[in-house]
């Protein structure tokens, strides 16, 4: 029977748990990594990969160039070094590097391959992979070849990390050092971290087990932290009305540095969060529910509600998609209000969150340049960076912002965004089947008695670069929420219309301000003063090695308000948005 038979019936096998002795004999029948860490100095894992091959089939290994959640290319192939294949004998295999991250051999009989490379692990964040002595922490998307071709058949992982007893593997376990992913997707999908201190924590919500593990210094009751997962946990799951998962798994690295990053997986989450010893008050454990949540969210949206184009992943280029703001918007948005209806966040505190969002917004200006259609599809380009100035918009915080006024909209036709997800839910995640941008307008549209006030919405605001704010303002007056600006905050700085870092250092000029005329950004003041007729500015700024000595009038303006939300009269909207 042919090698490449023997492993589809294996992975048959295992999927109807015929028993140990079947277990036993996974390594010659089917995919298998096998992952170790000798010098854990080095901040090098040792791989090897193993897979059984028909005489004269052509194998192309492919490692990922970007992962799920972060659509920007990352290059993970710059971190490997030393790629070598052989076969049982230990014979070398031929290859040939076909492009920057893949790998093509032709096996010349039937045969088990066997694949060994390095791989450096030394970035920490929830995305990437590190290794000290410690801990040994790794997103396997970054460091695991898909197989061209080959890509729905069952892959073991085996860990050899005995210095490292303590794991956690987002997978499912089939002994105590080995795991196993259904196929290459679901691997991509897994993250590992063993340690030699891990602590846990467990919950469970109705049909589904929560599992909550901390790497690092703990400066808070976990016990209370758990509570509070639960509580918005369960919101969330009321909401969706099922929870994708049998068994999902929080991983929190506390770092002694700060440090603030989640990624989404459809098993678990990864969470860096630092410094650690700041979690100790209550405003920094804040911020740590208001991730977790997002993240978790992620678990319906994105993990399993996901554009067509993502389904599978393409992880060897660029996929674009128009729908940010469904994606990250979605989620921003859901994020912070959860931990509002499950109770955990008063509506100051809640609003006090929220801020932080509209102040991102007003300071920038790139809504008049690209809509969040356009943002999203650029996110490949420079969606995680400053990039020029007030080029883009932020998909977070602007979709973040169109979702508050989509929900306020529904909320007035006796529905809600979150009965829209419900909807995507049960539609698109549940038979796991891809959705379009346009999908979702006609859920929301579907639930208006003048369907046309959401197109005109959507090309306004999501395919257009209208101004969002006027609409804002009157959709959270519906909720009882009002927008002021602290009038203390209107320094001569933000009458200038310029934003400067502690080295006075200029990093932002407000294109509708005169210094828009006269000063760049990375100049640094010298010197600013009000001529004697008080009307104009005397500026002397250092500019690329010069000194310049700049005079300009004076404007009345408040460029760049400190916004503030305050809570006003009770609504009837209000009640049902809470509810």
């Amino acid at each position: 029977m042919p090698l490449k038979r023997i492993a589809k019936i294996s992975t048959i096998f295992l999927n109807t748990n015929r028993g140990p002795t079947f277990v036993l004999v996974l390594p010659r029948k089917m995919i298998q990594y096998k992952i170790s860490c000798p010098n854990p100095a080095s901040q090098f894992l040792q791989i090897e990969l193993y897979f059984p091959c028909q005489a004269q089939e052509k194998i192309q290994l492919q490692l990922p160039a970007w992962r799920a959640g972060r659509y920007q290319i990352a290059n993970y192939s710059q971190n490997l070094r030393g790629f070598t294949a052989s076969n049982p004998k230990g014979e070398s295999l031929p290859f040939t590097k076909t492009s920057k991250d893949c790998w093509e051999i032709t096996a010349p009989e039937n045969t088990n391959v066997l694949i060994t490379y390095s791989y450096w692990a030394g970035k920490m964040d929830a995305g990437s992979a590190w290794v000290d002595d410690q801990q040994v922490y790794v997103n396997l998307v970054n460091c695991c070849f898909e197989l061209l071709g080959r890509t729905t058949e069952a892959i073991t992982v085996q860990l050899n990390l005995d210095n490292y007893p303590q794991r956690v593997l987002t997978l499912k376990q089939q002994e105590p050092s080995t795991w196993i992913a259904e196929n290459y997707q679901i691997l991509a999908d897994a993250s590992l971290l063993a340690a030699k201190n891990l602590h846990r924590e467990t919950y469970r919500v109705g049909s589904s087990q929560f599992h909550a593990w901390f790497h690092g210094e703990i400066h808070f009751d976990s016990t209370s932290f758990i509570n509070q997962l639960q509580a918005f946990t369960t919101r969330m799951i009321a909401d969706f009305g099922s929870f994708p998962e049998p068994e999902y798994q929080f991983i929190f690295q506390l770092l002694p540095y700060p440090h603030y990053h989640g990624v989404e997986h459809r098993r678990g989450t990864v969470i860096t969060f630092g410094p650690a010893s700041s979690l100790a008050e209550e405003e920094a454990q804040e911020e740590l529910l208001g991730i977790s949540c997002h993240e978790l969210y992620h678990a319906w949206n994105v993990c399993r509600i996901r554009p067509k184009e993502f389904l599978p992943y393409d992880f060897s280029k660029e996929t674009y998609s128009q729908a940010g703001l469904i994606l990250e918007g979605v989620t921003t948005y859901f994020g912070d209000l959860y931990v509002l209806k499950s109770g955990l966040y008063n509506l100051p505190t809640y609003l006090r969150h929220l801020e932080k969002i509209f102040q991102r917004e007003a300071a920038h200006h790139g809504w008049k340049n690209t809509s969040i259609e356009e943002s999203s599809i650029d996110l490949w380009l420079d969606g995680y960076v400053a990039g020029i100035p007030d080029r883009k918009v932020n998909i977070y915080s602007r979709g973040a912002l169109l979702c508050l006024c989509l929900d306020v909209l529904l909320l007035q036709e006796g529905s809600s965004l979150a009965q829209v997800m419900k909807d995507m839910w049960e539609n698109f995640g549940l038979p796991f089947k891809g959705y379009e941008l346009q999908d979702f307008e006609k859920r929301i549209a579907d639930r208006f008695a003048q369907p046309e006030k959401i197109r005109e919405f959507f090309d306004a605001f999501v395919r257009g670069r209208a101004d969002l704010f006027p609409v804002l303002e009157d959709c959270l007056r519906e909720l009882g929420i009002l927008i002021g600006t602290n009038e203390t905050e209107n320094t001569v700085f933000n009458i200038l219309g310029i934003q400067v870092n502690a080295q006075q250092v200029i990093q932002k000029i407000h294109p509708e301000s005169i210094a828009y005329m006269y000063l760049m950004a990375n100049d640094r003041l010298l010197r600013l003063d009000l001529k004697a007729d008080s009307l104009h500015w005397e500026v002397e700024v250092a500019r690329q090695g010069r000194k310049l000595n700049l005079s300009f009038a004076k404007e009345e303006g408040n460029f760049y308000p400190l916004l503030i939300l305050k809570e006003g009269s009770i609504t009837a909207l209000r009640e049902n948005w809470l509810h």
